[in-house]
């Protein structure tokens, strides 16, 4: 049998309030009692009791935020958080969701902000890779109120926790199959969402694994400069007519970002054969270009796994006051080709 309070404040001498404060870390307390009462929890593994947590929030509604952004993954993280939910009916929990167009850093930020101002009790959010959006995360950690990062994540944030694709891995992943697709020579381009201005972390650390591994493995493969989208499929229509026409021979195309549909069409209009298209997700329309030798090789995520990820994760801090055994929980990589269809 672990711990008690009562045992902890006998250990370290003080009262047992005195202990109840460190644990909730509320002001009171004084740094050197503070640091010998934190020394003696972590000793003995303290861990509060979870179920009579649980039983006090079923008398209180939770309210949550989901901040995701407008993107082909919208409305599979969307479904996993619903999903999840459910498995929570005994709970009282409010959800809003609020949609933002890619790359709204403004209207991101005020939304943190407001949530924050109306003191809800967690947030989910697809986040803008920004400084205002750092800065309004860590104003909302601030005032605990923890912020669950789902499918995009963001650099030097203090959110509580990243559900989704380790970029990184996958960017190196495609460059692999990329390399030996073309047996390791000939004409790439990467096509991302909006390179290096508010690019989401796993966009941006897909296009890096991928040079990395192209420039060190298969040095005779050229790289052309990257192509951005801005998540607009009328950019990607503009962008890839562009391509097939400037370059002529151009082998291998990596797409990191969305609107993978417009991409597909027009390489199909265009009656270039021989292209190796490789992108990520599962989507319907994906899988389609796919069955058409289209898209050679795509790289999903588990999009409805990481949206039910995201929530559990949130629940499990709001209603048992549990940590995530990482700050960063990454999902699996999937890879699929024609044949696994």
């Amino acid at each position: 049998m672990g711990v008690t309070i009562k045992q902890i404040a006998e250990m370290a001498g003080v009262h047992r309030s005195t202990v109840d404060k460190v644990l909730h870390k509320r002001p009171g307390v004084s740094d050197d009692v503070r640091k010998k009462v934190q020394e003696i929890i972590d000793e003995c593994n303290y861990e509060a009791n979870p179920i009579g947590k649980a039983l006090k929030m079923q008398n209180r509604e939770l309210r949550i935020a989901v901040l995701l952004l407008k993107v082909d993954a919208l409305p599979y993280i969307r479904e996993g958080i619903e999903e999840k939910l459910k498995e929570y009916n005994s709970f009282q929990i409010e959800l809003e969701f609020q949609v933002i167009a890619y790359s709204d850093v403004q209207k991101q930020a005020d939304l943190l902000d407001k949530y924050r101002e109306e003191k809800v009790d967690g947030i989910i959010l697809s986040p803008i890779n920004a400084h205002e959006i750092v800065g309004a995360i860590d104003r909302c950690t601030e005032e605990r109120i923890p912020v669950v990062t789902v499918n995009s994540d963001i650099k030097g944030s203090k959110r509580f926790c990243f559900i989704g694709q380790d970029g990184y891995k996958a960017g190196k992943v495609a460059a692999r199959f990329m390399g030996e697709f073309l047996n390791g020579k000939g004409k790439t381009v990467v096509i991302t969402s909006d390179g290096d201005e508010h690019q989401s972390f796993p966009f941006g650390t897909r296009e890096g694994g991928f040079r990395t591994v192209i420039t060190e493995a298969y040095p005779k493969i050229q790289m052309l400069p990257s192509v951005t989208t801005k998540e607009d499929p009328a950019i990607m229509r503009r962008e890839m007519r562009r391509i097939l026409q400037e370059e002529k021979n151009i082998d291998g195309i990596l797409i990191t970002c969305g609107c993978v549909r417009a991409a597909g069409e027009e390489l199909k209009a265009s009656g270039c054969s021989g292209v190796r298209l490789i992108c990520y997700e599962d989507y319907p329309e994906i899988l389609e270009l796919m069955r058409e030798d289209v898209v050679t090789l795509t790289l999903g995520s588990g999009l409805n796994d990481q949206g039910k990820r995201s929530m559990e994760v949130l629940l499990d801090k709001l209603i048992y006051d549990r940590n995530p055994y990482r700050k960063h929980l990454y999902s699996e990589i999937h890879v699929m080709v024609k044949e696994s269809l």
